[in-house]
């Protein structure tokens, strides 16, 4: 669940630049003079790797003092809080050597290879398991093991360093295999009662049976099922400055690009049913759509301009930034657009970036009513409103945990440097999750609350998605293509 509106355009909201915002505007503006501010922000919206650039230029060369506005604000300076190192949690050595072929046919989709590539890759990622180096499988002798307890060599294995064998064999039947799984305890030389039946295996679903296996085994050793194989939506650069939607799987591969009509598409959220909402930019205006089914549907239509949407399945509602005035501020309506509400009513302030707690109870937001951008939370029926975080004093896109004990949210150091942070909703515990990277930001929760997918400039001035564990570890590159923003994953 998500969505909250990216760093770039909190910024210029902060500075009064959106449509339909002015910070000091009067009231009585004449229409010409609010069109030529409409299409100086979209201007800016769309040079928004420009401005990435000059951001990105000055935090590598601005070496600038704590910020004295922080105590003014009342808030301590986040560069007292930095990534605890500590040492690395306990990881299950586990071996997955190449699956075993039984029979003649060739296998020349290379099911077999495929299978156990993606199983290694899916483990490593999790940070679960330590997948043992595949040359140091040479310790065993692939002639003298076959698949049972009876003929696996343990004491091999052991000295491979593993405690956990994965033994995957096949029988190939055209351009299909029937596969069976085998997982063993190294240890006590014993099958594990993993429970994963036999399964026919294609071309076009291999990596899906292999995230299948991989979330089983996850849900053994842990209690709860993997999320590998489920997707995440980002905005990827189009041509002409315009913005596309699309998806991947967890591990990058699998790319989908949504049909939309050309135009500066961004801040996905999932919608109804694994339908798309999404904010258009024009010069008219920007507003929320819904794409399913191949239809798109304009959900709101407002004099000033509506972004950044949250949908929450468990009451139906979607929450969003809308803006009819001078100021913005946080609505919730029907998924189809109707039963409008505006939920905050904070003038001379900014309000933005919703995001609903797992039981739709609750929505986390960021607001400047305390003079610098904040995370606040509210109750859904706009009672209860209070501030959370007490440090930094630009703190922005917030994503509540599926758990609902954590919320996500980027945040600018003094250096002028954006991290991801979290921090406890009960106890107020504030915990740095990146530090010395680039520049990491959009933090969204994956549907079992153990991974959050980001975006980070650690690899050039243009973002790349990244996925780490909810404590900051094992972070991993998803895709080398530069370009892609706001993440957000299916819950």
């Amino acid at each position: 669940m998500m969505k909250k509106i990216p760093f770039l355009m909190i910024g210029l909201l902060l500075l009064g630049s959106l449509p339909g915002m002015a910070s000091a505007a009067p009231k009585d503006n004449d229409k010409a003079a609010d069109k030529a501010a409409d299409k100086a922000a979209l201007a800016a919206l769309s040079a928004s790797e420009k401005a990435i650039k000059a951001t990105d230029g000055a935090a590598d060369t601005g070496q600038t003092a704590i910020n004295d506005q922080a105590v003014s604000l009342g808030v301590d300076p986040l560069s007292l809080i930095t990534v605890t190192p500590g040492g690395p949690p306990v990881r299950i050595p586990i071996a997955v050597p190449d699956s075993l072929k039984i029979g003649d046919n060739i296998d020349e989709e290379g099911l077999g290879r495929t299978l156990a590539d993606v199983i290694r890759n899916d483990l490593n990622m999790s940070g679960l398991f330590e997948v043992m180096p595949v040359e140091t499988y040479a310790l065993v002798d692939p002639a003298k093991e076959g698949i049972s307890p009876s003929t696996i060599q343990f004491d091999s294995w052991y000295n491979v360093g593993a405690s956990v064998l994965i033994k995957a064999h096949y029988t190939i039947t055209g351009h299909d295999a029937d596969f069976g799984f085998g997982v063993f305890n190294i240890d006590s030389a014993t099958p594990v009662p993993l429970n994963f039946g036999d399964r026919k295996v294609t071309p076009a679903n291999v990596r899906a049976v292999a995230h299948e296996f991989v979330n089983k085994l996850i849900g053994f050793y842990t209690g709860t099922d993997g999320v590998f194989g489920t997707r995440i939506l980002y905005a990827a650069q189009g041509k002409n400055n315009f913005r596309k939607i699309k998806s991947f799987e967890t591990d990058g591969y699998g790319v989908a690009t949504y049909d939309l009509p050309e135009a500066i598409n961004v801040m996905p959220e999932w919608g109804p049913g694994g339908s798309l909402l999404f904010t258009q930019l024009t010069p008219k205006g920007d507003n929320i759509f819904l794409y399913a089914d191949k239809t798109l549907t304009k959900l709101t239509d407002f004099e000033g301009w509506a972004s950044g949407a949250d949908y929450c399945s468990k009451n139906g509602k979607i929450a969003f930034t809308g803006a009819r005035e001078e100021n913005s501020n946080i609505f919730i309506m029907n998924a189809d657009g109707s039963d409008l509400v505006q939920l905050t009513d904070m003038p001379d302030s900014i309000q933005t970036s919703p995001s609903w707690s797992p039981d739709c109870s609750r929505l986390a937001f960021v607001s400047s009513y305390s003079g610098k951008p904040q995370i606040y939370m509210i109750n859904a029926d706009g009672s209860g409103m209070r501030r959370l975080t007490w440090v930094g004093n630009y703190n922005t896109t917030p994503d509540w945990s599926p758990k609902g004990d954590l919320i996500a949210f980027t945040a600018r150091d003094e250096r002028n440097v954006f991290d991801i942070f979290t921090i406890n909703v009960n106890t107020g515990e504030v915990t740095r999750l990146t530090q010395d990277q680039g520049h990491n930001r959009e933090p969204s929760w994956a549907p079992d609350g153990r991974y959050i997918v980001f975006e980070s400039t650690r690899d050039g001035k243009q973002p790349r998605l990244y996925l780490m564990n909810q404590d900051g570890r094992w972070q991993t590159r998803l895709s080398p293509i530069p370009g892609l923003r706001t993440p957000t994953w299916h819950q």
